[in-house]
Order: C-alpha cells, then sequence, then structure tokens
C-alpha cells in the first residue's frame, strides 16, 4: 500500500501501530498479545502513526550516536 504521500509501505508487523518491541528486541502484537516476526502480518493491521507522516517532510534526520541534526 502506499501512504498519503506516496510512499509505498509493506503491510507487517514492522510498520504496524499495534507492536511493541521490548528491551530484548522482541515484537509483541498489543491486540494478540502473541509474540510474532516482523515480517508477520494479520487482519488487524494498522499503519502506524511514523509510516503514514513518511514523506511528508515534517522531521529531521539525527545521527545515531550524537543525536546531532544531519538533515532538516
Amino acid at each position: 500500500m502506499r501512504n498519503l504521500f506516496g510512499i509505498e509501505i509493506k503491510c507487517c508487523c514492522a510498520s504496524c501501530e499495534h507492536k511493541v518491541i521490548d528491551y530484548e528486541g522482541e515484537r509483541t502484537c498489543k491486540l494478540m498479545g502473541l509474540k510474532v516476526q516482523q515480517t508477520f502480518k494479520c487482519s488487524k493491521w494498522q499503519i502506524s502513526y511514523g509510516m503514514s507522516k513518511a514523506g511528508s517532510a515534517q522531521g529531521v534526520v539525527r545521527h545515531i550516536i550524537t543525536k546531532k541534526i544531519i538533515i532538516d
């Protein structure tokens, strides 16, 4: 699917609003209460807020270590 800004989004757990990632990096679905893989997709998939805003030019890119803004 594509978001409102034309960016292609894969419909899977990695782009879902209902995912929760714990400190060990395990992904859990809030709705089903199951541990899932990032490529898992269920019928309750909903695009996450971040994925829906991708391509809107409302964010910044930060350096992963220093957190300084690279692209504004």
